[in-house]
């Protein structure tokens, strides 16, 4: 097993982060003890998150994608990238939801149809957070 604990955490989305440590245990062929302290990294890495094990079992089991946001963000004229600079636990809570959402095919067909920004309030997980960003002028992109 490589020692990739000792490295900072990267700047990208919590999914990714929790999605690429369940590959890897899927993939340790190890020693009990190797897979114990594999284990304790992982509860750490899940507090520090604030996961809880439902959480994380759907983020998990579901592949953890949130390849949605940034097309809805696009759509409400919310900027991706003041996000990220202002508000980057927001963003992370964002993607959090979007990735365990039960709706993505809702959500994928309104994207397609282009009626993405009517459609998500119906089934959108962030939409209460999402209102609020449309509503705060620092966020609003040029586009």
């Amino acid at each position: 097993m490589t020692s990739s604990s000792n490295k900072k955490p990267r700047a990208t989305p919590v999914p990714s982060n929790v999605a690429d440590v369940v590959r890897e245990w899927e993939e340790i062929a190890a020693s009990p003890k190797e897979l114990e302290a594999f284990g304790r990294a992982m509860a750490n890495m899940v507090k520090d998150l604030g996961l809880s094990p439902s959480e994380l079992r759907a983020l998990a089991t579901k592949g953890s994608n949130a390849k949605e946001l940034p097309c809805l963000l696009e759509a409400l004229r919310i900027s991706i990238r003041a996000l990220a600079e202002k508000e980057p636990m927001l963003l992370n809570d964002l993607r959090r939801a979007c990735a365990s959402c039960e709706h993505k095919r809702e959500c994928d067909a309104d994207i397609a149809a282009g009626t993405l920004v009517p459609g998500y309030q119906r089934y959108c997980l962030n939409v209460q957070a999402l209102d609020a960003l449309q509503h705060d002028d620092k966020f609003h992109s040029e586009s």
